[in-house]
This record gives C-alpha cells, sequence and structure tokens, in this order.
C-alpha cells in the first residue's frame, strides 16, 4: 500500500491512534468561564465531557457553555472516540474471526490510545500456543504469570475453539469471570459449534432444517455479519483468503417486500469460491465452520416463526451454563447443579428446576411457578463478563440465586406457590 502499510486493519488501526495523538489537549483541563473543562475515556473506553467548577464535578455541561466554540469541538470529538470504539471493537472480532496476525510490538503501542487499550486490554491473544491477556511487557496467563514477548513476535486474538481444543476454555473462564473481566464482544464466552458424527463426511449440514424464518428478518440480521442475498443460491457469506462461500438455502424470495408463507431452511453447505465444487464439512476450517452456525444460529433465533424458542438454542444454553457455574461458588451455593438444559434447585421448601433457554420454573412434584421479570430499569447490576446486552441471561441467573434461598423469599405471590398449606405462617 501506498501509505506503507501491509493491509488496511493496520492503516486503520494507525489513524485511529493519530486522530486521539493530535486532540492529546483536550484530555488536558480548560478554564471557560469559571469551569474547566476536559475529555476523558474510562476503563471502559467510554468517552465523556468532564465539566468541574471549584474542584467539583459537575453532573452535565452549564447551559451557558453548550454554545460555546470550545465545547462544541470537543464534544464532536467525544463522538469521533465513541464511533472509534465501535469501529475498534467490531475490527478486533473480525480479526478474531480471520486469525489476523499482528506483531506485539504494534498492539502494545496502542495502548496510548486509551479507547483501543480498553478492547485490547480485555482480550485473550495467542502467541504461539502461548494464551495470555496482552499488556505493555508482554502476555499473562491464567496464573497471572507475564510471558515477555518481542516487539516482533506474532500474536493473534485468540479464537475459543483453540482454547477448547487446547483443553484450557474452562481455566479462561473462570479466569475472566473471577477478575471480574468484561469483554468488549464474546470471546471466551463464545458459543462454539463442531461438526456432528454425521456431518464430517457429509457435505450439507442439515442441523437446521425444517426451523421456519422469516426471510426479511433473517437477511437483516445477518447482513451485519456479511451475508449477502442471491437469487438463486439464497444467503451467501464469502471467505475470499480461505476461497470459500458459506450458503445458508431456503424455498424463500430473499427479495419479496412481503412474506407470504414462511419458508423452511433446507440446508447449511460450503463451496470452493474458484470451482464451485462442493466441501466436505470436515474439511472445512474449524473457526470458519463454527462462525457460520452460530450465524444460521443467531438468524434462527432472531427470525423464529412459531414454536422455536428464540432464547433456546443450543449454544446459547452451553454458554449460560458456562456463565452460571463461574457465578455459583462467588456465592457459595452448594445446593445448585446443571444437567443439560436444566438448572436443578434444592430449596428449603422444596426441589425446583430452571431452563436455560426460557428461564422457566418447576416445582419437582409440582406446577410451573410463574415469577414476573423485572423490568431493566429496576433491576440490579450483575455481573456479565462480556458487554453484549443479554438481559435473558440475567433474568435466569437472578431466578437461580433467588431460588437457591428460597428460604428468604417473602414475595406472598411466589410463597404461596411454593409453600404447602400446613407451613404458611
Amino acid at each position: 500500500m501506498n501509505a506503507g502499510y501491509d493491509d488496511v486493519t493496520r492503516l486503520t488501526l494507525r489513524m485511529e491512534t493519530k486522530l486521539v495523538e493530535d486532540n492529546s489537549g483536550m484530555f488536558e483541563g480548560k478554564e471557560i468561564d469559571g469551569v474547566i473543562v476536559s475529555l476523558s475515556v474510562d476503563d471502559d473506553g467510554k468517552a465523556a465531557v468532564v465539566c468541574e467548577k471549584d474542584g467539583k464535578a459537575l453532573k452535565s455541561v452549564p447551559a451557558k457553555l453548550k454554545k460555546n466554540e470550545y465545547l462544541l469541538k470537543i464534544s464532536d470529538m467525544k463522538k469521533k472516540l465513541t464511533e472509534q470504539y465501535r469501529r475498534t471493537r467490531a475490527m478486533f472480532e473480525a480479526a478474531m474471526e480471520n486469525h489476523t496476525e499482528f506483531t506485539f510490538g504494534e498492539l502494545a503501542g496502542l495502548f496510548s490510545n486509551p479507547v483501543i487499550k480498553a478492547i485490547i486490554g480485555r482480550l485473550v491473544f495467542d502467541s504461539d500456543g502461548r494464551y495470555g491477556v496482552i499488556s505493555e511487557n508482554g502476555i499473562s496467563d491464567t496464573e497471572g504469570n507475564i510471558i515477555k514477548l518481542s516487539t516482533d513476535t506474532v500474536i493473534t486474538v485468540v479464537h475459543p475453539i483453540r482454547l477448547f481444543k487446547d483443553k484450557c476454555w474452562s481455566a479462561w473462564q473462570k479466569y475472566i469471570f473471577d477478575n471480574r473481566i468484561v469483554q468488549p464482544f464474546k470471546q471466551i464466552f463464545r458459543e462454539i459449534y463442531l461438526p456432528t458424527k454425521e456431518e464430517n463426511q457429509a457435505v450439507r449440514s442439515l442441523r437446521y432444517a425444517g426451523n421456519q424464518i422469516q426471510p426479511k428478518k433473517a437477511a437483516a440480521c445477518l447482513k451485519t455479519r456479511k451475508w449477502v442475498a442471491d437469487i438463486e443460491d439464497g444467503l451467501q457469506k464469502v471467505y475470499y483468503k480461505e476461497n470459500i462461500i458459506a450458503c445458508i438455502y431456503a424455498m424463500a424470495d430473499w427479495f419479496s417486500p412481503s412474506d407470504i408463507e414462511a419458508p423452511t431452511l433446507e440446508w447449511v453447505a460450503f463451496y470452493d469460491r474458484k470451482t464451485g465444487k462442493e466441501l466436505k464439512l470436515c474439511d472445512i476450517p474449524e473457526i470458519i465452520f463454527s462462525e457460520v452456525m452460530r450465524d444460521v444460529d443467531m438468524a434462527v433465533s432472531v427470525a423464529h416463526v412459531g414454536g422455536v424458542d428464540p432464547e433456546a438454542s443450543h449454544s446459547t444454553i452451553e454458554m449460560r451454563s458456562a456463565v452460571i457455574s463461574c457465578t455459583l461458588p462467588l456465592f457459595r451455593l452448594t445446593n445448585v447443579t446443571l444437567k443439560g438444559n436444566h438448572a436443578h434447585i434444592k430449596g428449603k421448601y422444596g426441589e425446583y428446576t430452571i431452563h436455560l433457554g426460557s428461564g422457566v420454573i418447576h416445582m419437582m412434584g409440582g406446577t410451573m411457578i410463574a415469577v414476573l421479570p423485572v423490568h431493566s430499569q429496576h433491576r440490579g447490576k450483575l455481573f456479565l463478563p462480556f458487554i453484549d446486552d443479554d438481559p435473558k441471561t440475567s433474568e435466569i441467573l437472578t431466578k437461580i440465586l433467588f431460588f437457591a434461598e428460597d428460604n428468604k423469599i417473602k414475595d406472598p405471590a411466589i410463597l404461596s406457590q411454593i409453600q404447602h398449606s400446613d407451613i404458611i405462617s
């Protein structure tokens, strides 16, 4: 490239950092009519305009300063940093999926940018089979040992399927959870997919066959994942580096302005981009196969029709099971076990099961227990190890903690459902 960079990713990261360097003065306080104004970026990478007066932080920008030229300039910079966070986050998620190689030196150099630092400082990297969280000195493993790296050492954002293969995935999940690291996107707690025994020698995956979908919704949600609709071949995603085309086929008109009848998914297949030959599923790189199936699972959940539970996909349940297993020791709960799609709870008043997909609660030997979820604005904060909003996981986790200590429940509507008449006071 004319700019001297190997690819667009590196050029973009350099330009993002240069934007911060060129406007570094905004991070230092400037007095305007007795108010000290500055730009700040917190540990989560969120930019904000900070105003102080007489040593005290103001809740908002004073009305008299809102049209001030410097305030307008610094507010515009805040918007640029917010957009920079979104771009960089997407860029490193794509780097994880594409196994993009960086040198340790170039990533360490990005630590001067607080927005990018908040993203890469919470990811796990791979240096030739050695995994760790990056710092300016190297990468640190789950035991806190720092592995020093030279500036030219090649590292990648590790995909969880590699941790799974190396049998250290659960250790990293525990590390992320114990250290309360909120990752910018699902990395360590990302859903992974492997070919089944039936799929290993097949050229088409039928695992989602028969699921009815809404074509417009499916195409819209997959568009953000770089899928495009083709009139003849359904939805396609092209991997140029590997010369692979992934295809989701359904008897659907992806371009129809209205859905007359909801079609069903037929199969997922992969083709050689140059020859058009159908490829065996076992020959598809593991990360590509996993990410394609994750996209299809997402489409089925978002664009489902009829009886498909959008919160009950197998991969989502596995992810929630991992989050819950990491949470239970923090609350010293020993009366909760995870089996299949359910959490089994032995309470004081009885035993309960909670479905990890739908959140439905049943009392053993009894009926379903109706519990209304609390609206989001009234919910307390529950730690989740990824920044993506997932209120259903929070709801299910809350229900488990709630019924694990059923003797502390005060709500009469719930007590009337779980207590026998002879023990109600």
